[in-house]
């Protein structure tokens, strides 16, 4: 019920400079830019604006645990959904499949 990223760098990390990340979600869709040096994430929209608002926190609820809404047709997915508003995560939580993905879990 999680997302499925495709991860692309966007800039190159050197000595003090921050790394920033694509996630883009092979089945949804959706597209968040990661930067684990500062802690964010963003959702982006089609064209590759930053989303605000509602819709933007919605998005980034799901960047962690899900549901990834390719599966919205399924039974499961909401209560995926429902359990997932009702646990708020840390930015770091948040971050944490793409850091361990990059090995910066550590």
């Amino acid at each position: 019920m999680k997302h499925y990223f495709a991860l692309e760098p966007i800039n190159k990390s050197a000595f003090g400079s921050s790394r920033e990340f694509l996630c883009h979600c092979v089945r949804c869709k959706w597209t968040f830019r990661v930067n684990p040096d500062r802690g964010t994430i963003a959702a982006l929209n089609d064209v590759g604006e930053p989303l605000d608002g509602v819709e933007a926190t919605r998005r980034i609820d799901t960047f962690a645990e899900g549901p990834c809404p390719a599966f919205v047709g399924f039974p499961e997915y909401e209560d995926a959904r429902d359990a997932q508003q009702q646990h708020h995560h840390s930015i770091l939580e948040r971050l944490h499949p793409i850091l361990h993905f990059l090995g910066l879990d550590h």
